[in-house]
């Protein structure tokens, strides 16, 4: 196989659509902000689709490439944004749970080693059903179109 396919192939793989099934669960578009080198938090996200025929919540995260993983969610008060951690987060049987800048989304705290653009991390979800599932979440250059950054955490 010539150079110029194994990039192609590589740069496919890397743009597919992250999809795991547990249980009903499926985790898709997921991705990690690019951080500098000595960030010591970054921020993740996907979609997350039930299909169930109820409601199931997300009780915890871990990945071997981050020391804690925490869910957060971005609010406007009183004309100031601040972080709120979420112990819990539901994934309804009728909406998709969408974690997106701005919004919900994983607080990933003290990566193990710099993380850059095109590597692939893993992420254990854990349910309220006792089941659990990993999605790979790819790393993304932070965009113009990335406007939320975490430089207060």
């Amino acid at each position: 196989m010539s150079r110029l396919q194994n990039i192609g192939i590589a740069f496919l793989l890397s743009v597919v659509t992250t999809s795991i099934m547990a249980q009903g669960i499926n985790v898709e578009e997921a991705w990690i902000r690019e951080a500098p080198p000595v960030s010591r938090v970054q921020a993740g996200y996907a979609i997350f689709k039930n299909n169930l025929n109820k409601d199931i919540k997300i009780i915890g995260a871990s990945s071997p490439a981050f020391k804690k993983i925490e869910f957060h969610e971005t609010v406007l008060e009183n004309g100031l944004t601040k972080m709120i951690h979420q112990p819990t987060v539901t994934i309804s049987h009728q909406t998709p749970l969408v974690f997106q800048p701005e919004g919900l989304h994983l607080m990933l705290f003290n990566p193990l080693k710099p993380l850059h653009a095109g590597e692939r991390v893993t992420i254990n979800f854990i349910f309220s059903n006792s089941t659990s599932a990993t999605a790979s979440f790819i790393i993304r250059k932070n965009t113009n179109s990335d406007s939320s950054q975490h430089k207060h955490h």
